[in-house]
């Protein structure tokens, strides 16, 4: 009895997958975080033969789907998608259930999204200094919107008003439609928008892109706009990024084999140009470089919030 005791969980490992595995989203079906999770797990259940089901969680800004990964049974079968939700949340939020650091094992990064810096074709600004200078000429007149608290397009923005030093109100949308319809209208001034969004609205000929949060440089995106560095904001251009992360617990063997697969996932070029084409240029990083970026991302949201004195739920 001792010996099949202790040789359990070693088989259990040793055969992981042997079921299917849930990948959690904590936004909506079709929300960018669904498609850059599809896309990866489409190519890590090829691997093993096996299914990796995307289960949409979304509700309280990424925190339904936390909740829930947090209580899962750290068994390789649950994972979860993260992004700015994942390290915002802890500052936002007094009473959260969970911790990304306590509750959580980082697998890796995806890919990073540049976003870009939008405004209606009826604001009389063609770069970020004539934007400031509006919105210093006109203090509190100018707002931008958002898709909900916490999320990049917020707390980005606020970072960006802090730096710039100017009062730019922000409106909260539950998602995007609603929020790209009022940029095109003129009804909010200002948003940042993902490559995909601002492809698409950038066609409709009712919106000027002013600026690339870009970590890398220019985008290929959009390769005439310049990047949020060269007009002067270098510490504004916080790029999101996307990864995957297990309930903590989950053995170190089969954390191992998911951090492997995903590997071997972004290294495949079928992967690397859907995400591409999806508007998240592939950027893998490891176990370590992640846990060390979701630390620094923690650090830098919560001296966000505390500076615009967002006051938390």
């Amino acid at each position: 009895m001792a010996v099949l005791a202790s040789s359990g969980p070693g088989n259990a490992e040793d055969s992981f997958p042997n079921r299917p595995i849930r990948l959690l989203i904590p936004y909506s079906v079709g929300s960018v975080v669904d498609v850059f999770g599809r896309i990866v797990a489409a190519d890590m259940a090829q691997q093993w033969k096996g299914t990796i089901l995307n289960e949409a969680k979304s509700g309280g800004n990424g925190t339904i789907a936390a909740e829930e990964a947090a209580r899962a049974a750290p068994d390789g079968y649950t994972w979860m998608m993260v992004t700015t939700f994942f390290t915002a949340s802890p500052s936002l939020n007094i009473s959260l259930k969970w911790d990304p650091q306590r509750d959580f094992i980082p697998i890796g990064q995806i890919c990073t999204a540049p976003n870009f810096f939008v405004v209606p074709k009826t604001l009389p600004a063609n770069n970020v200094a004539e934007f400031v200078a509006l919105a210093r000429e006109k203090p509190g007149k100018l707002n931008y919107g958002h898709p909900g608290k916490g999320s990049t397009g917020h707390l980005g923005f606020e970072l960006f008003k802090k730096l710039a030093g100017i009062d730019v109100p922000g409106i909260g949308y539950r998602g995007y439609p609603q929020m790209v319809s009022d940029i095109s209208t003129g009804l909010i001034t200002a948003t940042f928008l993902s490559a995909n969004q601002a492809l698409a609205q950038s066609q409709t000929g009712t919106i000027r892109i002013i600026a690339a949060i870009n970590n890398n440089g220019r985008s290929k995106y959009f390769p005439d706009v310049p990047t949020m560095a060269e007009q002067g904001y270098p510490d504004a251009q916080v790029t999101p990024w996307f990864g995957i992360v297990v309930p903590k617990g989950t053995p170190e063997p089969i954390v191992d084999r998911i951090s492997k697969a995903l590997d071997t996932a972004l290294a495949n070029p079928d992967v690397q140009n859907k995400l591409d084409l999806a508007g998240c240029p592939p950027k893998p990083a490891s176990r370590a470089e992640f846990t060390g970026i979701i630390k620094a991302d923690i650090a830098l949201w919560a001296k966000v919030v505390k500076d615009a004195g967002i006051p938390p739920d």
